[in-house]
C-alpha cells in the first residue's frame, strides 16, 4: 500500500510505501483501529490473513454499511 501526504495544491509532501505491519511505524494502528471501530486484535487477525490494505478496505466498507 502506497501512502501519500499532500500539502497545497496536491504537492507531495511524503510518500511511504507499506508491505507490512512492521513496515507501518508510521502508521498508528490503535489510533486507525479506533476510527474503523473494531478491535485491534480483530483487525490484526484480519491484517495477518489478508494484508494491510484488504484489512483497510473491508472495515471501511463494512463501517460504510453500517451508516
Amino acid at each position: 500500500m502506497r501512502l501519500n501526504l499532500l500539502g497545497v495544491g496536491n504537492a507531495p509532501l511524503l510518500s511511504v510505501t507499506v508491505k507490512t505491519l512492521s513496515d507501518a511505524g508510521i502508521i498508528n494502528i490503535s489510533q486507525l483501529c479506533r476510527t474503523l471501530r473494531v478491535k485491534r486484535s480483530t483487525f490484526l487477525s484480519k491484517v495477518a490473513s489478508v494484508g494491510i490494505e484488504k484489512a483497510i478496505l473491508h472495515y471501511v466498507t463494512k463501517l460504510k454499511e453500517a451508516s
